[in-house]
């Protein structure tokens, strides 16, 4: 998902169509102004480790938006696998939010036990299944949907009004949901996890005034009673509960078929409000030559004999779901200035809903890749200046701290909103391109996502690692480990010598551990003008030789600031929390050593991995101290050491850090 900042970053300024458009910005605010407390009301659905795989899910759901309730029946079809610590399946577990009123649960032979606690609904199976067995049985269920998760969303229930209740025609229904990252458990029973993807199909049944769309194809509409329409729609392939998609309003339609670069023509359509239309007709023109790019770059469209649908809905922003992109109204605006969110949403097409990520900790692998082909976009139709614009508005212009202390892009936390998964996702693709050239990364792309063990199905960050070394014909562990891993930047110093037979020796070093492999951005700054190189530093230190025609003055590392990197003579960061040292931490504690530019006022929280905050502390007026390597203040040193009588269990915590409109976040892992 993509959304607008409606403070803080702000929407976008008015473009022409002639004007490259800005990065798609995202709901976070700027990292020290976004608490992670602000998630921690919806936590989690428990891990996909249950014993069952869902093979099928066939919902049929009525939506009343006057009374705005949702009810139903979902067929589940599962098969039993093992999990290594159960011998058979008797308890199938799925979820289901305490709002939700489940009246039957039952199969072919009739009614099967089941209990609704908290947000999970057991149902006790007629008898236990081996791992390979299957079993099918319906849920009934009715109720009405909380608003839920990361982005207060879930099956949301809206009318086209604009603030006029005294002028009741146009209080037409809008019914649409977002349930992205766990929130499609807020309005209907099933296994949210993203590792389980199933097949879907979803009937249902609206006011007949209203259209209903939703993934996949539509196999018909029928009149099920006076009064009311049943819209049923079938996705041919496999997908996770968090895409499953149903939008409801009075859409004006039309469609397009679009020839591609590569394979059949795409079906496009298109459900708009009807005040909105002639706005929107303008803004997704560039549809088709957005679809025509990205099967050019990546092959062709991945769900053949499908649509591809763009969606009006009343939100802040886009959700990629499959096959049928839901876009907030407040997008279509005539001149073109969101363009990169429809394609930001269309790119998640292949990268999010084709190769699904098998755990939200690995939510790059969506988002970085969007953002990145967000930027593709813009060099191949607005030029190569527009895309180190883009380059810079998502790195070193927007995010100065080069995303120092925004958590670890490999266990992002939070997982959304959180801008690091999107900006330094897709900066970490942009270096890959660098290190290994144009055509090993293109070749990576493309292989990447036609995987025929990957295609439609799941992915992890060794699955994409993996690909990215079989086309650049060597290991990029060097490369993805640190960025991955760690928050840090490499920092770089160099120096040049001129040779007696006219070559140019420049010494480049790294001053960092761990050693980073990163693309150095190099100006050779000679008598006869500026050359420009790019050199791949991947030790303490390596030397770069040249045989130029003219002499070398000087050399700039990264002059125009497009590079993740700091050289000797860059100031210091803000705000730098090293630790905690020891780790994994045991009844001894930990300590955390903070550094600081100048007095700062700190607060520490500390949250466990569902969100929850389990420590909060006001540090005080902490005084600045010198950089790191020179003598430390007294005083910054904060010691923490697990109480006596507390019930934290061993696990994964996040201490975050913040002051000043500085933020850090690092892991901490307790063992008792």
């Amino acid at each position: 998902a993509v959304a607008l900042a409606l403070s803080g970053n702000g929407p976008l300024a008015a473009l022409g169509r002639g004007d490259s458009p800005s990065p798609a910005p995202t709901y976070c605010k700027p990292a020290a102004q976004y608490p992670a407390a602000a998630l921690a009301d919806s936590p989690p659905p428990v891990t996909d480790t249950r014993g069952y795989d869902v093979l099928a899910y066939d919902l049929d759901i009525r939506l009343d938006p006057s009374a705005r309730e949702i009810s139903g029946r979902v067929r589940i079809q599962l098969q039993a696998v093992d999990n290594g610590t159960q011998n058979s399946l008797t308890v199938v577990q799925l979820d289901l939010v305490p709002e939700m009123h489940v009246s039957e649960v039952s199969n072919a032979s009739g009614a099967l036990p089941h209990r609704h606690t908290e947000s999970q609904l057991e149902v006790t199976l007629p008898e236990p299944l081996v791992a390979g067995g299957t079993a099918t049985f319906t849920v009934a269920w009715s109720g009405n949907p909380p608003r839920h998760g990361s982005f207060s969303a879930g099956l949301m229930f809206r009318t086209h009004d604009p603030g006029t209740p005294t002028d009741t025609s146009d209080d037409v229904p809008i019914v649409a949901n977002l349930s992205q990252t766990w929130s499609a458990h807020s309005w209907w029973p099933c296994k949210d996890h993203p590792a389980d993807k199933a097949q879907v199909s979803l009937a249902v049944t609206v006011p007949d005034t209203l259209t209903a769309v939703s993934n996949g194809s539509l196999l018909g509409i029928t009149t099920p009673e006076l009064g009311w329409s049943r819209y049923a729609w079938q996705e041919a392939y496999p997908l996770p509960t968090y895409l499953v998609s149903v939008a409801v309003s009075n859409y004006a339609t039309w469609s397009e078929s679009c020839r591609t670069a590569e394979g059949p023509p795409v079906q496009l359509e298109y459900y708009i409000f009807p005040q909105d239309r002639p706005h929107a007709e303008i803004d997704l023109e560039p549809t088709c030559d957005m679809m025509s790019f990205l099967t050019s770059l990546l092959g062709p469209w991945p769900y053949p004999g499908e649509k591809y649908a763009q969606v009006e809905f009343k939100w802040i922003g886009g959700m990629e779901h499959t096959t049928a992109s839901s876009l907030a109204q407040l997008l279509f605006t005539g001149d073109g200035r969101f363009e990169n969110i429809f394609m930001h949403e269309l790119v998640h097409q292949w990268f999010g809903d084709s190769l699904t990520p098998a755990g939200w900790n690995d939510i790059w692998l969506n988002e970085g890749f969007a953002r990145y082909g967000e930027a593709l976009w813009v060099e191949h139709r607005y030029g190569e200046t527009a895309f180190q614009e883009f380059m810079a508005d998502i790195g070193p212009q927007g995010h100065p701290e080069l995303f120092r202390g925004d958590g670890f892009l490999s266990d992002p936390f939070p997982i959304l909103p959180n801008t690091l998964v999107y900006d330094k996702g897709a900066w970490v693709l942009h270096m890959l391109r660098e290190l290994i050239g144009d055509g090993a990364f293109f070749t990576f792309l493309r292989d990447y996502v036609n995987d025929p063990q990957l295609r439609h199905g799941l992915v992890t960050e060794a699955d994409m690692i993996a690909a990215a070394e079989t086309a650049a014909g060597r290991s990029l562990d060097g490369f993805f480990r640190p960025w991955l891993d760690t928050d840090l930047v490499p920092v770089v110093s160099h120096s040049l010598r001129q040779n007696g037979d006219g070559t140019f020796e420049l010494t480049l070093s790294q001053h960092r551990d761990p050693l980073f492999e990163v693309p150095v951005p190099l100006v050779l700054h000679t008598r006869c003008g500026d050359e420009r190189f790019t050199a791949n530093l991947a030790r303490a230190e390596e030397i770069f030789t040249w045989n130029l025609d003219c002499a070398v003055d000087s050399v700039s590392i990264a002059p125009d600031g497009l590079a993740l990197l700091r050289t000797l003579d860059s100031p210091p960061p803000r705000m730098q929390v090293n630790g905690p040292a020891p780790n994994p931490v045991g009844s001894a504690g930990t300590s955390f050593m903070i550094l600081l530019t100048r007095d700062t006022e700190l607060t520490v929280n500390a949250y466990d991995t569902k969100g929850r905050l389990i420590l909060s502390e006001d540090l005080g007026l902490l005084h600045g101290t010198a950089p790191e390597g020179l003598p430390i203040a007294p005083g910054n040193i904060w010691d923490w050491v697990p109480a006596a009588g507390d019930q934290l269990p061993s696990g994964l915590y996040f201490f975050e850090f913040t002051g000043s409109g500085e933020r850090q976040v690092l892991p901490l892992t307790l063992v008792r």
